[in-house]
């Protein structure tokens, strides 16, 4: 029974192009000139073309097809014309050996940078031509695979193959080839999000965790500073740099994956942090004075995004117990503290100034420094490795970090005239709250934000998030 693409899981490649079009529309002639020009480039390229022989009518097979596999420049007689069938072909079992010791041979060795496939039809759909070695091809995992479909079969074809494809490319298309050099192009960019933004993730995972449970002073600046350099570093090598605003997303939806601490503040600092970058390069372009304001924004979340989560969960009475408790220190005590606005301010700054000037710092150097080349280096090679083990939804409830906030302003209130009921509704309001974004965290997976940004049309930030998630099968 063919697969139900909507809920069965993503089979290989990272990405899946149909390139459709009628017989003779010239998707042969397209996939070997794709093929042509990766190779060209020095890139791998694997597959399976349909060299048509004589045909009797346009629109209309040929009268024999020869099968050529790309890397290694074997040809056979694959398919003759036979008007007793239907559809009216029978294919050589030379070929059909050929072609299963092929697939064989990619499945044992490295994943292929680009495979094409010529083509998926009504023999495909009937588990016959080249449907027998899909599943070996697909367990090889190779990055790009371009099938042509015959016009009007691709929703079928997806039914079979278990998979919708990412992107459809019509073979009459003026600028055909170039939208398959694109989608190559493209592909390859948003691999290199997804490895910045594994690698960001994995330095939360543990510079982060480590910074968080030591309590050293200006942890969150200085892993904000990291955070906007690794988006530097990502951007600098892509012909879009606006598409770093995904880096921070695949960083944070892989700290939902943390089996220790925190995750809510975090998730939501980091993703913050993204927009606030992203939305700089995107408005200014891509130049330091653009990046030296998305740093400082970086910083200046840093700054403020605790005291905004705190009074998300408790609102004004939050104010009101640091004004109570500056007028108690300055009645009692003599002892003059800032007005919350002030010290904000100030605060705010320091974070603004420190992480633009980080950021400028990896504009300037262009590159990762050795240490942190190594930490993207170990992500670019462990994919496969064991999955960490799931984090228990409610955990951060019983960490005595998170009701340490509210004791203090509950107790404030309680000194300085607050009634029971007050109290009572703002530990209601906070513990309320508390659930929501922890639900929000629970539910918000990488590998579905993959699947329904796939599903979406989105393939470019499903890829990224996908080739992150592969590194950690926990996000499964």
């Amino acid at each position: 029974m063919p697969a139900d693409s909507s809920t069965s899981p993503a089979v290989a490649p990272g990405l899946l192009v149909a390139l459709t079009g009628a017989p003779g529309s010239s998707k042969t002639r397209l996939l070997a000139e794709l093929a042509a020009r990766r190779l060209a480039r020095g890139q791998r390229v694997e597959g399976v073309l349909a060299l048509a022989g004589r045909r009797r009518a346009p629109g209309r097979g040929a009268d024999e097809y020869w099968l050529r596999l790309i890397g290694s420049d074997q040809e056979a007689i694959w398919a003759v014309r036979d008007e007793s069938l239907d559809p009216p072909y029978r294919f050589e079992p030379e070929a059909e050996r050929k072609l299963h010791a092929w697939a064989g041979r990619l499945r044992a060795e490295s994943p292929a940078p680009l495979l094409v496939l010529d083509e998926f039809g009504k023999f495909e759909l009937q588990g016959k031509g080249l449907m027998p070695i899909w599943p070996t091809l697909a367990a090889a995992a190779p990055q790009i695979v371009v099938i042509a479909v015959r016009e009007g079969l691709v929703e079928a074809i997806e039914g079979a193959i278990g998979r919708r494809f990412d992107l459809q490319v019509d073979a009459s298309a003026p600028d055909a080839i170039e939208q398959l050099q694109r989608a190559c192009e493209d592909f390859g960019e948003w691999t290199r999000i997804g490895l910045f933004g594994a690698a960001s993730g994995s330095l939360e995972l543990t510079i982060g965790s480590a910074l968080h449970a030591a309590k050293v002073p200006l942890g969150g600046l200085a892993m904000a500073s990291l955070q906007s350099a690794m988006m530097v570093f990502a951007g600098s090598g892509l012909a879009q740099p606006g598409r770093v605003v995904w880096v921070p997303f695949v960083s944070g939806g892989l700290k939902a994956l943390s089996p220790a601490g925190s995750r809510v503040r975090p998730m939501i600092a980091i993703i913050v942090q993204g927009l606030l970058f992203g939305s700089s390069v995107q408005v200014l372009g891509w130049n330091p004075a653009a990046l030296a304001l998305g740093g400082a924004l970086v910083g200046a979340w840093a700054a403020l995004q605790g005291l905004f989560l705190q009074y998300l969960l408790m609102g004004d009475e939050l104010v009101r117990a640091y004004d109570t408790t500056v007028l108690w220190l300055a009645q009692h005590w003599q002892i003059t503290v800032p007005g919350l606005p002030w010290l904000l301010g100030a605060w705010t700054l320091v974070h603004a100034v420190v992480a633009a000037g980080v950021t400028l710092t990896a504009w300037r150097l262009r590159e990762p420094p050795a240490s942190l080349q190594r930490v993207i280096d170990r992500e670019e090679h462990q994919a496969g490795r064991p999955a960490p083990a799931r984090p228990r939804r409610l955990r951060e409830l019983a960490q005595w970090q998170f009701w340490l906030p509210l004791a203090m302003v509950a107790g404030i209130l309680a000194l300085s005239g607050g009634t029971w009921e007050e109290i009572a509704w703002l530990g209601l309001r906070f513990v309320a709250v508390g659930l929501v974004l922890m639900a929000l965290v629970s539910i918000l997976r990488p590998a579905r934000w993959a699947e329904q940004l796939r599903q979406r049309g989105w393939w470019g930030p499903a890829v990224a998030f996908a080739s992150a998630v592969r590194r950690r099968p926990g996000g499964q």
